[in-house]
């Protein structure tokens, strides 16, 4: 199911965005039908998704060597190029990298349980190496994955269709052969009350691209370590107001293009509101991107979770001066797990400035069969033929809607969906490949993992009395 999942992505995507041509608006049934239902046993919505491309997309050079750079090869590429393997075959090694973290945090679980010091702390300190490993497997994405490549070449095909009018998928995405009012096959499919014009609405599919957030091996961190993330712009984040409206970290779209016409799109199909860390709308959207069994691993993660709670209990007995050395220990080894999390979203950071931010803000150098040429100065930075050969990193241009289409059908039958806008030109949204505004949610995350560090004030103030006035100056 995994391997049929995979290739189905591959082929339906290619299908979809194609090379130097309009976007698809309709996938046809010899694709969609299969995909559907092997999404369906695998827990997954039928899109690329980070699972297809990283965790089921290998295999060992040498069967009984380890899971590293060194000894893996890529099975599928949209591009066929090493750039693209490259980019897949690392993300895959950040996840072998931190596999141990799972194991450990259900030991630390267990160790908080009975008391045991001493097994927590060596959980804790597996963990925080085992993230030190994956930002250092991270950093050797720049070895052979050219930025340029990666944005104009690769990560088109990666794109899902959820908030991608400008690419020409206004609606979503027809699955044909699934979604017939007939059929009653999924939630999408019952459609026997509605009028022809609702029916053909009804028919098309949003589902959000490939996204690192997709990744269970960091839910599980986040949930372990009882990182909070919030909706983006509510902690504090410079955020530009231009960013805001089109800011899918803030407000989702609906998952169904009809549902915006009776304003249902504030309550979007996705896994039930996780009580304890995740208020994040788009992350607990993502996990409905999952693996079923990894879905269901985290939500029972939300319950069973204790380490956080406690290190703060840890934390009041530090306050009370009733706390061991070896207590104080503990606390320090959280932290640094927490700082380790943080310079590996650090990273992340770096990694989306210089291969999608960056690459964005330059626009295509297409002469000479697409290589990276010095650009000429034109007044406008992204032409015409920027827009129809790239059409998912179209950011300021209309819709690319073909003519005679369904979707320019739908269009004029619904007005009030207002398709036909823009995004301003003052603009300085650069969307993730699920449609989004990236820069400002991944920041958030970085500093709400550092904001969960515990500070132990009466130790830091016992310090400070002992630096000079001159040292104290220059620390403020």
């Amino acid at each position: 199911y995994r391997r049929a999942f995979l290739i189905l992505c591959l082929l339906s995507h290619a299908y979809v965005w194609g090379k130097l041509e309009l976007a698809s608006e309709t996938l046809p049934s010899q694709l969609a039908v299969p995909w559907t239902k092997i999404a369906d046993h695998l827990g997954l919505c039928p899109v690329v998704c980070h699972a297809a491309v990283a965790l089921w997309n290998y295999r060992l050079l040498d069967e009984d060597g380890p899971i590293d750079l060194s000894n893996l090869a890529i099975m599928g590429t949209y591009s066929g190029s090493l750039d693209e393997a490259w980019f897949y075959l690392v993300t895959t090694s950040i996840e072998s990298a931190g596999a141990p973290c799972v194991s450990q945090i259900m030991a630390a679980i267990d160790n908080i349980q009975d008391g045991n010091y001493a097994g927590l702390k060596a959980n804790l300190e597996t963990i925080r190496d085992s993230i030190a490993e994956m930002t250092h497997v991270l950093t050797r994405m720049y070895e052979k994955c050219d930025p340029y490549v990666f944005y104009w070449k690769i990560r088109p095909y990666l794109a899902g269709w959820e908030n991608m009018a400008e690419a020409g998928l206004p609606l979503g995405l027809i699955y044909e052969g699934v979604d017939l009012w007939s059929e009653q096959t999924d939630e999408y499919a019952d459609m026997s009350h509605l009028d022809s014009a609702q029916r053909l609405l009804r028919q098309y599919r949003r589902y959000a691209g490939g996204s690192a957030a997709q990744s269970s091996l960091i839910a599980a961190l986040d949930v372990a370590f009882g990182v909070e993330h919030h909706r983006t712009g509510e902690k504090p984040t410079v955020i530009k107001p231009s960013e805001l409206p089109a800011d899918r970290y803030t407000k989702l779209p609906a998952p169904n293009p009809a549902d915006e016409l009776n304003g249902s799109a504030e309550t979007p199909r996705t896994p039930p509101q996780f009580k304890r860390t995740n208020h994040n709308a788009f992350l607990r959207a993502m996990r409905k991107y999952m693996p079923r069994s990894h879905r269901e691993f985290l939500e029972d993660l939300e319950v069973a979770a204790n380490i956080r709670p406690f290190i703060l209990h840890l934390e009041e007995q530090h306050r009370q001066g009733a706390i061991t050395e070896e207590e104080i220990e503990l606390i320090e080894m959280y932290n640094q797990c927490l700082h380790q999390l943080k310079l590996f979203r650090d990273k992340h950071v770096q990694i989306v400035t210089l291969y999608i931010v960056n690459q964005a803000r330059k626009g295509p150098n297409i002469p000479h069969g697409g290589f990276a040429i010095q650009q000429k100065k034109t007044e406008k930075t992204h032409s015409s033929q920027h827009n129809d050969l790239y059409p998912q990193t179209q950011l300021e241009t209309a819709p690319g809607i073909k003519k005679d289409s369904k979707t320019e059908k739908v269009t004029q039958m619904f007005p009030q969906l207002g398709l036909a806008r823009t995004i301003g030109s003052d603009s300085k949204v650069v969307r993730g490949t699920g449609g989004t505004n990236v820069m400002p949610f991944l920041k958030q995350s970085r500093d709400e993992t550092n904001d969960m560090k515990i500070q132990l004030k009466e130790a830091s103030t016992k310090e400070a009395s002992k630096q000079s006035w001159s040292e104290w100056f220059l620390g403020r």
